[in-house]
């Protein structure tokens, strides 16, 4: 790596300390774990800050601790100069710590910008492509708003409502609130799922469910037929700003027919106006208790 042997020697201490892989550390690579030789290969490739550090999926290998312990190395390592490629199915991790995202597909650049419309663009893809249009198109707020499917059903509307029926944007936390989503079939089908995906500010999936999964699918609706979907639910969400997708399906996901996913399909806010200061994504609403103990 470039590295003079007393520059190895001054930083040993070091690499053995954040691979933490015990009294491996001394033993032949070739007796180690595939999570053990990305301990050690993470811990020597970052033992000095490099100007551009390139990781190719090894992240995903490993426990769960050992991955935050290196994402939170990389972060300082952002924070200080360094440039990050990244390479990755993962897009959770895409969105959480990229500035720009470049979709890839036999070898050509597909799409590139923006890690969550990069990456909802790559969800849409991933659908199946039979029959199916993909369109992305920006709107006013500066978001970019991506639809795909085959057009055999189409979402009409969606929005919150609070508990007299009047239309939200902003919702206090821990509020009751009611997803109202329209839609309508244009053809003949088999069967309609309708779910939503609420993701935070940078794309990240919060919480999503449909009708498959609470045994409410919509049974061979035909051409024409209009339904109402709601979904009742307490906001426990922390204050921030939010986007919903929605989707319109067969089955208990749009990878295996998807008749519309539309993202960006509602924007709102949570606003914390009456409960304890908390941080964080979630409200959990805890009960706090102190005794004294003699």
């Amino acid at each position: 790596m470039g590295f003079t042997r007393q520059q190895i020697n001054a930083v040993m201490h070091e690499i053995e300390a954040f691979a933490e892989i015990g009294v491996y550390f001394d033993q032949p690579v070739r007796t180690y774990s595939s999570g053990m030789q990305m301990r050690l290969a993470f811990s020597v490739a970052t033992m000095y800050r490099p100007e551009i550090l390139i990781v190719d999926e090894a992240l995903s290998v490993g426990d769960a601790y050992f991955q935050h312990k290196s994402f939170s190395r990389i972060r300082q390592f952002r924070q200080e100069g360094t440039t990050l490629l990244l390479v990755s199915h993962d897009k959770g991790t895409v969105q959480a710590i990229c500035d720009k995202a470049v979709l890839l597909e036999k070898g050509s650049i597909v799409k590139s910008g923006n890690p969550e419309e990069v990456m909802d663009y790559y969800n849409a893809l991933i659908a199946e492509k039979e029959n199916s249009m993909l369109k992305q198109i920006k709107r006013e707020d500066g978001r970019v708003e991506t639809t795909s499917g085959t057009g055999e059903a189409k979402l009409i509307s969606a929005g919150f409502f609070n508990t007299k029926k009047e239309p939200v944007e902003y919702i206090s936390v821990g509020e009751a609130v009611t997803l109202e989503i329209a839609c309508e079939t244009l053809v003949d089908i088999e069967e309609m799922t309708v779910g939503f995906m609420i993701k935070d500010r940078l794309g990240q999936p919060i919480f999503g469910t449909n009708t498959h999964h609470y045994k409410k699918e919509i049974k061979k609706p035909h051409k024409g037929e209009h339904y109402l979907v709601s979904f009742i639910f307490n906001m426990n969400l922390g204050v921030g700003s939010y986007s919903v997708a929605i989707a319109l399906h067969a089955d208990n996901t749009h990878v295996v027919k998807n008749y519309q996913w539309k993202d960006q399909a509602v924007i709102f806010h949570v606003l914390n106006a009456s409960k304890e200061e908390f941080i964080g994504s979630s409200w959990l609403d805890p009960k706090v208790e102190v005794f004294h103990v003699e």
